[in-house]
């Protein structure tokens, strides 16, 4: 007990430990997107794990409960640290950022898997490197814009060449091209939100170049490029979802983004109910990707909607932190967050829905994947963090602005007395 009394009393001497309230509804509604998460990767796994692994009905429930239990654990203790801790770390953040990239080059240390290297493997540890590097280059653009305050062309355009740099090589050596646009996408926000008004041209100029570039590339693919049996898959993937009633792509490259619409159709209003859905059986691993489409056939519209509303509250808490966080470091870190979530939710359901190709990105809390919703609840344990020194900073002008009144007071009386 001692011990534990001496590292509060020196927390709290060296003041880095937020002691304000922690925002219960942002808590409330991360638990139960959690919650939810782990009970539909139950329901669209346990079939899967049975035939594809031979592992109990379970298994992926319990492991994604494991990841979420620790996942929690360090959100909690995360918001307890106050985020300027992170802040000078934050500039090299960035080159940490390039080695998870580089060190899927180093052989045994770089896992492949689906044709594809982008998991890390530091003895009994595996993870995907995309997940961190989305943590670090958060916490690298909102050091990078504090400390620059963003107020010139040029500052913009490093920040987007960095950015844009990862992002090529995240896509060219793990092939991951959703990650790479998640983090053009969260460097374009936070810009944009630093200097509104000088920056708007260039992040507008960018979206809309990069909506041309993807609409000249899909015209180009089906029109122009013959199709051939060892082209790109990401062409084949572009081709399917063009033509997905074509017996080329029809039992392969079609079958999924067919096999969810179904789904979301069979499911109709309110779903057949929990468990009951049958498309789970045809699609593979239908507890990552694709979860969303177990949940509208089991669920319905309904229960998508409402999945949907709880995605939008948590958003509107973090956007309410970014507003009122007290210094720009705390506002682009908010922001940040802000932008992964909204970014992969938006890119899930359109691949889902088969509005864009696939992509393969995750839906946050409810995908099954341990390295993302531990990464995912350390980047809000951060965005915690700033919501309690924001409180802190309030109580305390609130009790400078007490103390003040007080002096007057008792100033006004003693010269009234005097006198």
């Amino acid at each position: 007990m001692r011990i534990i009394s001496y590292i509060k009393d020196l927390m709290y001497e060296r003041k880095w430990f937020n002691r304000a309230a922690i925002n219960y509804n942002m808590l409330l509604a991360i638990i139960f997107l959690c919650v939810f998460g782990v009970i539909m990767i139950y329901s669209a796994s346990y079939y899967y794990a049975q035939t594809a692994y031979g592992y109990e009905s379970s298994y992926f429930l319990k492991n994604q409960a494991k990841f979420v239990a620790v996942g929690f654990v360090m959100m909690i203790a995360l918001s307890f640290i106050d985020y300027h801790v992170w802040k000078e770390l934050s500039g090299f953040a960035v080159f940490g950022a390039f080695a998870l990239v580089l060190l899927l080059l180093v052989p045994g240390i770089g896992r492949a898997s689906h044709g594809a290297v982008r998991w890390l493997r530091f003895g009994p540890i595996q993870f995907q490197a995309a997940e961190p590097i989305k943590l670090c280059m958060i916490m690298f653009l909102a050091y990078f814009i504090d400390k620059t305050k963003m107020d010139t062309m040029k500052k913009a355009v490093i920040a987007l060449v960095i950015s844009g740099l990862l992002s090529v090589l995240v896509w060219q050596i793990s092939d991951n091209m959703s990650t790479a646009i998640v983090i053009m996408g969260i460097c374009i926000l936070l810009i944009f939100i630093a200097n509104p008004k000088m920056n708007a041209k260039i992040c507008i100029g960018v979206v809309i170049g990069f909506l041309v570039f993807l609409l000249i590339g899909v015209f180009v693919v089906d029109q122009i490029i013959p199709a051939s049996e060892n082209e790109n898959f990401r062409i084949t993937r572009i081709r399917a979802w063009l033509h997905p009633t074509d017996p080329l792509y029809a039992s392969d490259e079609a079958m999924q983004p067919a096999q969810a619409l179904y789904a979301i159709g069979a499911g109709g209003l309110f779903g057949k109910g929990l468990g009951q859905s049958l498309i789970k059986f045809r699609l593979p691993e239908p507890h990552n990707d694709y979860i969303l489409a177990i949940i509208a056939e089991e669920l319905g519209i309904f229960g998508v909607v409402l999945l949907m509303f709880l995605f939008v509250y948590l958003l509107y808490q973090i956007y309410r932190i970014a507003q009122n966080a007290r210094d720009l470091f705390g506002k682009m870190i908010a922001a940040g967050v802000f932008a992964q979530i909204a970014l992969q939710v938006v890119l899930n359901v359109a691949v889902v829905s088969s509005v864009i190709p696939s992509t393969g990105v995750t839906l946050p809390f409810i995908s099954s994947g341990g390295a993302s919703v531990i990464f995912l609840m350390a980047e809000l344990g951060v965005v915690f963090s700033v919501d309690k020194w924001t409180k802190e900073q309030g109580y305390y002008r609130e009790a400078k602005k007490y103390v003040e009144q007080q002096e007057k007071k008792r100033n006004k009386k003693y010269q009234g007395g005097y006198l």
